[in-house]
């Protein structure tokens, strides 16, 4: 899975933010992620993602829970995100922190 960093200001925080792509049960995807901040600037421990494909466009968060990520239950998700996405998208978020 190939992904692209986005930086921020070098005099700042620079919380994770990247793209990518992969292809997962023949279907080519598109996401942009994005650590959640709060709007008085903490780390909520979640992930904003924009997730795209031939199937349509759908905005979600990302949650972890010890071993395990899940998308959650937000009215602005659109149709359900297959776990194994969830799952290549948690993957990536763990690399790249690593």
């Amino acid at each position: 899975m190939d992904f692209q960093l986005v930086s921020g200001r070098p005099d700042t925080i620079d919380h994770l933010v990247f793209t990518t792509t992969f292809t997962h049960n023949n279907i080519f995807y598109k996401a942009a992620l994005a650590e959640t901040i709060s709007w008085d600037g903490r780390v909520t421990g979640t992930y904003d993602v924009l997730l795209q494909s031939d199937k349509g466009t759908q905005r979600l968060t990302l949650l972890h829970n010890g071993q395990h990520w899940m998308a959650g239950n937000e009215v602005e998700q659109i149709g359900v995100v297959q776990q194994g996405v969830v799952d290549i998208l948690g993957d990536a978020i763990i690399g790249i922190r690593n």
